[in-house]
């Protein structure tokens, strides 16, 4: 799996997070790029990056993806 394909994996996962603790963990790390990161992110890294190409949806860039809708 390509950066690109991981970055978007994050942002499509970020956008479906509720939870107010998790949000204020990733602003930490966005705002301290010196403190350890998360357990939760380390392990979506990997299971996106474990990820076999033909289970992964390609984008052309990320505003695709952002401006997509959700099927109902």
């Amino acid at each position: 799996m390509t950066i690109e394909q991981r970055k978007l994996e994050l942002i499509s996962w970020l956008s479906s997070v509720q939870n107010e603790k998790i949000i204020e963990g990733i602003e930490e790390l966005k705002n301290n790029p010196n403190i350890n990161v998360p357990d939760m992110i380390v392990n979506l890294i990997k299971k996106s990056s474990q990820a076999a190409q033909e289970d992964c949806v390609e984008h052309t860039n990320v505003k695709n993806l952002i401006g997509r809708k959700k099927k109902d």
